[in-house]
């Protein structure tokens, strides 16, 4: 449900930040999720479903773009330098935050005597997140005021956000999307169903297939740091992605079709979960004008959120005639997983289609080592920024081609593919 909601909410959050700033969406995005859980809070003492379902109104309102809005303000400030380094540290920071929510969710309740001081503590974690974004706030104003006016009104100027820059995404960039459509909603999918396979297909208990699930998303943790440093210093994002890609098909392959203890191939696809997001967000990062990052994470976001929504859809009807053709539940999956090493290899082609697209068409900017990153980029420096001249200009439809509504118009046939389908699920 949350994939479904959050497919039309991150474009919509990553327009607001392109259009008035990261300061004021990221305060919206925590107040949101702040107010989000205070109600939700209020509901634990009034056992009240309508009041919590409000609050978690809020609370999806600022989750569904809270990312966006980290991922963006990063991809600002450190464009060029650090930037992957950065952007581990924050998904390493929330992977571990949610491993710890988990975690703590039942001692508190334990400790109070009552259900809802989790919900309290928690709520009091995003008080400090929104007071933390005040302060950044107040020390962005302050750095405004010390810099030269001259100097503002043309950082005003080279971030100045134009819907119209949409049009002018560049290939490499839809490439990406597309990734995120299969690779990222293959990710997402399979999270939902490996505890269930592991127990069916394994004949194992509820609890040692839940702890076997939980190794999927240990990797993460561990490795995104690493690989942070590893692609500032040695670049290399494409080959990673086209690594995370056959690690995942090939994780599918031994969780389906060989009895290999599972410890493996989930091991091997949190290998694939730890290369994949770092290697492709840092990539969209440098290839598009920062004016327009918000927009375009925030569509990667979405594209995502719909591949998760219809593959969801698309495994649970494969799972029922599976479990209906096949007599023992140690082949309900076998449909399953014959679907997804389908959507790996699509994946995988993907992914080697944005290889040799960056070596031919873009010199190799996302493979470049640090040494020759900086060469790279002000050799490309002129082709990222040109949309924002097209934009500009009075005639700027004269530089629109048909093929760049296509990408767009496959998205929306897609969004609204997804959403048509959540619909008749629930119904």
């Amino acid at each position: 449900m949350l994939s479904a909601v959050n497919t039309v909410l991150p474009v919509l959050g990553g327009l607001f930040i392109d259009s008035f700033g990261t300061t004021s969406g990221s305060l919206v995005a925590t107040f949101l999720i702040m107010f989000g859980n205070l109600i939700i809070s209020i509901s634990t003492h009034s056992r009240s479903f309508p009041t919590m379902v409000v609050g978690r109104i809020f609370y999806g309102l600022g989750s569904g773009t809270i990312t966006v809005v980290q991922e963006t303000i990063l991809g600002s400030w450190f464009k060029g330098k650090g930037l992957a380094l950065t952007i581990a540290i924050q998904i390493t920071t929330s992977r571990i935050a949610s491993f710890l929510s988990m975690g703590t969710a039942i001692p508190i309740s334990d400790h109070f005597g009552f259900y809802g001081a989790a919900f309290w503590a928690n709520f009091v974690t995003c008080a400090i997140s929104f007071g933390i974004n005040i302060v950044y706030m107040l020390a962005m104003r302050r750095v405004r005021r010390g810099t030269a006016e001259s100097m503002n009104t043309r950082l005003r100027s080279k971030h100045r956000f134009n819907p119209r820059l949409v049009l002018f995404f560049f290939g490499i960039y839809w490439m990406f999307v597309f990734e995120s459509f299969t690779l990222g909603g293959g990710w997402n999918s399979f999270l939902h169903i490996n505890s269930e396979l592991i127990k069916l297909r394994f004949d194992v208990s509820d609890s040692v297939a839940a702890w076997s699930a939980s190794v999927s998303q240990i990797m993460p943790i561990f490795l995104v740091p690493f690989l942070g440093w590893f692609f500032d210093k040695y670049g290399m994002r494409t080959d990673m992605l086209v690594m995370s890609t056959t690690l995942f098909t090939l994780s599918i392959v031994l969780l389906g079709f060989t009895m290999v203890t599972p410890v493996i191939g989930l091991l091997v696809f949190s290998v694939s979960l730890a290369l994949g997001p770092l290697a492709e967000i840092t990539a969209i990062s440098l290839v598009l004008p920062s004016s327009s990052l918000g927009t375009g994470l925030g569509i990667y976001k979405s594209a995502m959120n719909v591949g998760s929504t219809i593959v969801d859809i698309v495994v649970g009807v494969l799972q029922d005639r599976g479990s209906r053709v096949l007599e023992d539940s140690e082949h309900s999956y076998d449909y399953v997983m014959a679907f997804f090493v389908v959507w790996g290899v699509v994946a995988t082609v993907v992914a080697s289609g944005i290889f040799f697209v960056d070596r031919h068409r873009w010199g190799g900017l996302l493979r470049c080592s640090i040494a020759d990153r900086q060469e790279a980029y002000h050799l490309m420096k002129d082709k990222i920024n040109r949309p924002l001249l097209y934009v500009s200009s009075p005639n700027w439809r004269e530089y629109v081609q048909a093929w760049n509504y296509v990408p767009l118009v496959v998205l929306s046939a897609l969004l609204v593919t997804s959403l048509v389908l959540f619909a008749n699920k629930l119904a």
